[in-house]
């Protein structure tokens, strides 16, 4: 009986002095999760050291909506009138002047062309990033004000797209059928993707506990569109479509999860490297060769 008591009260004793710090514990890695995506998913603002003009090309500032971005800043720059249109969708940490070069050799060929903030990027940054989740939703909006611009020929679309705006490039394009030509630089098949991917390069964590954990923390906080994180491409409804997946030596490991979504799509394709793909602040010799290869892809398959 006596053995009994003493087993029950060390048992209590253990109890009370495991429990408490087994508890902080458990706090401690959630809050971990939780600081690392909210730190992905609030990157820092990006200026905008240039503006269109600095091109020479003439330009409007207009706002469109989707669900939860009452405004969403872009600028309009008017190509031929019935010329084709082009969404170009900056990527994760990316301003609006970081598409300026490539906009400036795209307006050379008549395009019409709409450039805008991506969630948790730009000057003021209003949204966090959902890392290509509500970015789709954005981009169909983007892709619906480019069509009810009389310039713009409805019929014949194109989209460009880096990181979390090739995801939704992707997913957008599937369910606009204008949309002929798209480029997609730096793509992945889930937001889940790009999460692990930022947490190994931003913080040089690559451990897998940590990123199912992350994955979790992410997934609760999109709750109402767990089966938007999870869907896959459509990939059956881009069958008709012409892409071109761009992939860059700068960006080993996106360039890996481009590769293997490449060898999955069926339509028509095509997969080239450069020394870089698009990131913040390009310039120089490997810039020039992007922005002429891109152009060159949208007017063969564009202005037909």
């Amino acid at each position: 009986m006596k053995r009994r008591l003493r087993a029950r009260i060390g048992i209590g004793k253990f109890s009370r002095a495991f429990l408490p710090a087994a508890a902080i514990l458990f706090v401690g890695i959630l809050a971990l999760f939780g600081f690392l995506v909210y730190k992905v998913t609030h990157p820092a603002s990006i200026p905008e050291p240039v503006n269109p003009s600095f091109y020479l090309l003439p330009s409007l500032e207009v706002t469109f909506s989707s669900s939860d971005r009452p405004e969403i800043p872009g600028w309009w720059i008017p190509g031929l009138k019935g010329a084709p249109g082009i969404v170009l969708s900056p990527g994760y940490g990316m301003s609006r002047s970081d598409v300026l070069s490539l906009a400036a050799v795209l307006h050379g060929s008549g395009f019409n062309l709409l450039i805008y903030d991506q969630r948790g990027s730009g000057t003021s940054p209003r949204k966090p990033s959902t890392l290509g989740l509500y970015e789709t939703e954005d981009l169909i909006q983007a892709i619906q004000f480019l069509k009810s611009r009389p310039e713009s020929n409805r019929d014949r679309l194109g989209i460009w797209g880096v990181d979390v705006g090739a995801l939704a490039a992707l997913r957008a394009a599937a369910s606009v059928p204008e949309a002929q030509a798209i480029a997609v630089d730096g793509a992945f098949e889930s937001p889940y993707d790009f999460l692990d991917l930022q947490i190994s390069e931003d913080f040089g964590l690559n451990y897998p506990i940590l990123h199912f954990g992350c994955r979790q923390i992410f997934g609760l906080l999109h709750i109402g569109a767990i089966s938007a994180i999870n869907a896959q491409i459509p990939l059956q409804a881009l069958s008709n479509r012409v892409i071109l997946f761009i992939e860059g030596e700068n960006r080993r490991s996106l360039g890996l999860l481009t590769s293997a979504l490449y060898k999955k799509i069926q339509p028509q394709k095509e997969l080239i490297s450069f020394k870089a793909s698009r990131i913040h602040m390009m310039s120089g010799e490997d810039l020039k060769s992007y922005d002429r290869q891109v152009a060159s892809f949208f007017s063969v398959n564009l202005q037909q």
